[in-house]
């Protein structure tokens, strides 16, 4: 499904990237050499509702600036063409591995307290995981998940509950447990045992998943920030996650 939304867009994109590089274009020079974007300049260029740019970028798609802020208290990525005169929103999907590069999310905003631990501590490799006890693609994908940690333990999954499916009190419930197996429990439908603790996480993971525009579930934010979704097979995971090791 990805694939045709990715085939829409590039079709899209196409006479942009044409454009841009017509006989006034690069010619034989870096772009970057000849094209520039201010963040002053593309707060201007964006539509009403946008309250800051935090970022511009080059995009790795040719022809185009990646322009990151805020609206609303919510993030936004849109794209900017190199003749200013178009504004792409919507999700771009890098068509080798499925990454949507539209968006990154900052990891370092993610809290670990109150995420359910799948691997080891100490692995240098970490995945969080926004994920739902009810959703089927998320009970598909945490099994690949158990079969990632243990073909390669430098890789550790934290995996964040949401309550879109699920209840918000199943969502407490397993939070509070602080398990794995208890999410494994309720993700084989059967009964969880009533939790109580002081922990916001539940609300927490919810207003980060606002903010940062997660709106299904499995969503996979790499160590870069870089977001996967869906469920995907282990060894595809393994082979995707094998470049943030460490090198030696």
């Amino acid at each position: 499904m990805w694939r045709n939304a990715l085939v829409v867009l590039c079709l899209c994109l196409l006479p942009i990237t044409a454009w841009s590089f017509g006989a006034e274009g690069c010619g034989a020079g870096e772009c970057r050499d000849c094209h520039s974007l201010t963040k002053e300049e593309a707060f201007k260029l964006l539509p009403p509702g946008a309250s800051q740019v935090d970022s511009v970028e080059f995009s790795e798609v040719g022809g185009l600036w990646e322009v990151k802020g805020q609206a609303t208290g919510r993030m936004f990525t849109v794209f900017v063409d190199f003749s200013k005169q178009y504004l792409i929103s919507g999700r771009v999907l890098r068509i080798s591995d499925g990454a949507e590069i539209s968006r990154k999310i900052d990891t370092s905003a993610i809290k670990k307290e109150g995420a359910l631990l799948l691997g080891r501590e100490d692995a240098p490799v970490k995945v969080f995981v926004f994920t739902d006890a009810k959703c089927g693609h998320c009970r598909k994908l945490h099994q690949e998940m158990k079969k990632v940690v243990e073909k390669q333990p430098k890789i550790a999954f934290y995996i964040k509950v949401m309550a879109m499916l699920s209840s918000t009190e199943l969502a407490n419930d397993i939070v509070c447990s602080g398990s794995v197996d208890v999410l494994e429990q309720a993700m084989a439908d059967q009964d969880v045992a009533k939790q109580t603790c002081e922990s916001n996480a539940v609300k927490e993971t919810l207003a980060f998943a606002k903010k940062w525009q997660i709106r299904s579930t499995p969503t996979m934010v790499l160590p870069d920030g870089s977001v996967l979704m869906g469920a995907r097979p282990a060894d595809d995971l393994i082979e995707k996650l094998s470049e943030f090791l460490p090198k030696s």
